[in-house]
């Protein structure tokens, strides 16, 4: 049998072409349902559509100008100039002329060669305002232009600051650079990423460091008709598959959101860090914020938090706490500390207050009780428990001496 025969078989009489040469057609409830096709809007209406102007080929600039007296929430940008010198989130009050706020929005989340950012959003200070630029792209083609409108501000930029930019939007920025042969001057910048002091301070108090998460927390800011974020790709996706502007407006508008929030959050995370009035207001993790400060070798300011959060702190804070004292030079306040977390067993208190006595107080038989303790404590602890029987065994030795 031939393969026209089968088919012949197959097809149901009439279920061809007018023909008959050809393959049955779908009825009509099957048809996958198909988006109707706009005419595409030239570059002018979208501009039009977004408030803003075309600045090259596929490129539309959108700019507005925010005073300082402007409130994102509870935090006026003003509080911009009045950053601390600490330079504990990376930048000083002195630096603000130099920052430059970057946010980017793309057609997808991935990252690498195939996600292509077509809204670049940038802000700096100017004297008492804060001046916004975002480009957008109408195709793929505007993408050259649109890196080159931005250089002038990437280049005169002293620092960069974004909220997970460190980890997406400046590698993205750098591999487009690369994809359309620029040179790029981003990774050259000081990059301030507010998400990790974020994380840092809250990680474990938040369900989540999203920077929708912070705004409403630290700023009491909550958006109206605020387009979700995971929303985004899909409105640059109608726009050029079907010339569909509708929700373009809300994309900008999400992006200025996201500049001006980082513009607010910036004053408002170095007052965590900076203050421990603060640091207790927002509900910030005192051990998380010392440990901050600690990897940045700041002492003092690790001192500072702990010290102002004494009562409120857990074992492991108070342990931390201890430990600078004696590294300050405060005997007092580390031992007060340890006899307080001995009467709790807390093992690494016993331990040290075994070798306080034994190696600064030389009072072997204080000593030997305190590892004593230690040692009915190991089963609990992580500490081994040859190195116990040997500190209690020397310390008897020691003890049989002295009496």
């Amino acid at each position: 049998m031939t393969t026209s025969t089968r088919l012949a078989r197959l097809l149901p009489p009439g279920g061809g072409r007018a023909d008959g040469s050809g393959p049955p057609s779908a009825p009509d409830h099957c048809a996958a349902p198909t988006r109707p096709r706009r005419a595409r809007p030239d570059d002018e209406a979208i501009a039009t559509t977004v408030g803003g102007s075309v600045v090259a080929p596929g490129v539309v600039l959108i700019e507005g100008v925010v005073p300082l007296t402007h409130r994102q929430g509870r935090i006026s940008l003003a509080a911009l100039t009045c950053v601390g010198d600490r330079g504990s989130i990376g930048v000083t009050g002195a630096d603000c002329a130099d920052l430059l706020f970057l946010d980017t929005e793309t057609t997808g989340l991935a990252g690498g060669t195939g996600t292509l950012p077509f809204l670049l959003g940038l802000a700096r200070l100017d004297a008492d305002q804060v001046v916004v630029r975002q480009l957008l792209l109408t195709g793929f083609a505007g993408e050259a232009a649109l890196l080159e409108v931005a250089q002038p501000w990437l280049s005169a930029a002293g620092h960069v600051v974004t909220y997970n930019g460190k980890s997406f939007d400046v590698p993205l920025l750098v591999t487009r650079h690369r994809l359309q042969r620029r040179a790029c001057s981003l990774p050259e910048r000081h990059q301030v990423d507010l998400l990790h002091p974020t994380r840092s301070a809250f990680g474990r108090r938040w369900a989540d460091c999203r920077l929708g998460t912070a705004e409403q927390r630290l700023l009491g800011f909550t958006r109206v008709d605020d387009l979700p974020g995971a929303l985004v790709p899909a409105v640059w996706s109608a726009l050029v598959r079907h010339g569909d502007v509708g929700d373009l407006r809300r994309v900008v508008a999400h992006n200025r959101d996201d500049l001006l929030t980082m513009a607010a959050l910036l004053p408002a995370l170095a007052a965590v860090f900076d203050h421990p009035d603060d640091a207790a207001r927002t509900g910030a993790d005192p051990l998380a914020v010392a440990r901050h400060h600690l990897r940045r070798a700041d002492e003092p300011a690790a001192l500072e938090h702990l010290s102002a959060a004494r009562d409120r702190l857990d074992p492991d804070g108070q342990l931390e706490l201890a430990r600078l004292h004696r590294r300050a030079g405060h005997v007092d306040q580390a031992l007060a500390l340890w006899h307080e977390l001995a009467e709790q067993e807390v093992p690494r208190a016993l331990e040290h207050l075994a070798k306080y006595h034994e190696h600064v107080r030389r009072d072997p038989l204080t000593a030997l009780d305190y590892a004593q303790r230690l040692a009915e404590a190991d089963a609990r602890t992580e500490l081994r428990a040859d190195e116990v029987a040997h500190r209690c065994r020397r310390l008897a030795q020691k003890a049989a001496r002295a009496s």
